[in-house]
């Protein structure tokens, strides 16, 4: 963790879960660890407003087995990487854009799959698993407002006059709403563009990497 005492022209925030993997990860684990019955009504409440979205996290992971934590590892290894990750890590490492990552996704797997990028990286913020009991518990220390990890308070953690983020889902709404520069797509840029606010669209990093060389 760099000090707060430091100053950054730019930095750059990007989602794990759906943005670096191509698929949502976090959603995987939890269709291939938990009853599908309860995971349906528990997805079905929190749709509906009934609880909120780590409220149903916290009770979908407190009924996972810990030995299952090689099913999730073993599931997430397998899940791509989008395309152009690794060029867009190297351009802002050339441009001295720090890059942070954070993600509602957990730890274990987060910093298993980002290991290889991690010298490009100043920090890598996700939710811990504890699995030394019989079943598995989440412990956030982002956890606010309904949100097992609330983005916008890593982001408070930095010093900067710029802040770019990239991301493709609801959970990055709030991390959207508090960057100069979004890049959205999916479910992110729907709520962009229903609420007015401009972001540019991607379909892979190669896209963003080009935006980086064209205005930046």
């Amino acid at each position: 963790m760099q000090d707060k005492k430091t100053i950054y022209d730019k930095i750059l925030f990007i989602d794990f879960d759906g943005t670096i993997t191509s698929q949502e990860t976090l959603e995987g684990v939890m269709h291939r660890t938990i009853d599908p019955k309860l995971y349906k009504e528990k997805r079905q409440e929190m749709l509906s407003g009934k609880i909120t979205l780590s409220e149903a996290l916290h009770l979908g992971f407190a009924t996972i087995p810990s030995q299952k934590i090689h099913t999730i590892m073993d599931y997430v290894r397998d899940v791509p990487i989008r395309d152009g990750f690794l060029g867009l890590l190297e351009l802002m490492k050339e441009k001295n854009i720090p890059v942070v990552i954070i993600s509602g996704g957990l730890k274990p797997y987060v910093e298993e799959k980002l290991k290889p990028y991690k010298n490009l990286l100043l920090d890598i913020h996700s939710v811990d698993l504890d699995y030394s009991g019989e079943y598995m518990r989440l412990v956030s220390d982002y956890e606010e407002d309904g949100e097992i990890m609330q983005k916008t308070l890593v982001m408070a953690k930095y010093n900067y006059d710029y802040a770019i983020c990239i991301g493709d889902s609801f959970t990055d709404f709030n991390m959207s709403q508090a960057s100069d520069l979004v890049f959205a797509r999916d479910i992110l840029a729907k709520f962009l563009e229903k609420q007015g606010i401009p972001y540019e669209p991607w379909e892979d990093f190669n896209d963003i990497k080009n935006y980086f060389l064209k205005h930046f």
